[in-house]
């Protein structure tokens, strides 16, 4: 029997409105160990598909798979506890609280023999942030907010780990930096599925890219091939590739 993919969806349609979804039944697999880039042009639905599958935007048809298992109407908390961790474009920290207390705050989740040492594990992962535990998050820059962020994620040990828009905001310097994170958590062993609109960066980091337009999966393929392709830029401009005719 073949091993299961990390992650799966199957003809999904979802949206804020069922009479007016966004994501227009979207298949799609994901190896375990992959790290695969959503790309696409404003609108093309890329934010509204990652938000369905980690639970915070309904889903009106089709399945989630995670690990082979069916989690389409399972609970955000749930989805958590099965091995998905999501790290939204905005709001994915506690400005108000310490970096430590924004850490702790996700170890609660777990049961309480593990919080101590997946606390440590953190701390060591990410050494800037170790380093003043104490400071308030809202006084981060966004590179720090960002590491911060994906430390809460991590603190569960996740299977996959769904990042949308993580070099949003960011100086380019500072997304080679977050970047190379997050290629380091991939060669861990974590799956990665990483929302960007900076293409090259996350070809550069990535072992597949897929392409959304208008809430459909319209084009995939190798990273370093995808770089390349001029479809890729016909996508991104709005024009539609040549279909034959039925």
């Amino acid at each position: 029997m073949s091993e299961a993919p990390a992650l799966a969806t199957r003809g999904l349609v979802a949206g804020y409105e069922r009479d007016l979804p966004i994501v227009r039944g979207i298949d799609l697999t994901i190896g375990k160990g992959e790290l695969v880039a959503i790309l696409g042009p404003n609108g093309a639905g890329k934010s509204t598909y990652v938000k369905a599958i980690a639970g915070t935007v309904p889903c009106f048809g089709g399945a989630i798979m995670l690990d082979g298992k069916d989690i389409t109407a399972m609970p955000l908390h749930q989805r958590i506890s099965a091995g998905l961790a999501f790290v939204p474009q905005t709001e994915n920290i506690f400005a108000s609280l310490s970096i430590g207390e924004n850490l702790q705050l996700a170890a609660d989740v777990l049961p309480k023999a593990l919080r101590a040492a997946r606390l440590e594990k953190m701390w060591a992962m990410f050494p800037d942030l170790a380093s003043r535990p104490a400071l308030r998050a809202g006084q981060l820059s966004g590179g720090q907010r960002q590491m911060l962020a994906v430390a809460r994620a991590l603190i569960v040990e996740p299977q996959v780990l769904i990042l949308d828009e993580p070099s949003a905001g960011l100086s380019p310097k500072i997304v080679s930096s977050v970047f190379a994170m997050l290629q380091s958590i991939n060669r861990s062993g974590v799956t990665i599925l990483l929302v960007e609109q900076n293409v090259k960066a996350a070809l550069a980091i990535a072992d597949r890219g897929v392409i959304l337009v208008e809430g459909q999966l319209r084009h995939e393929g190798n990273a370093a091939q995808l770089a390349t392709d001029p479809l890729l830029a016909e996508l991104y401009l709005g024009a539609q590739p040549e279909k034959a005719s039925a």
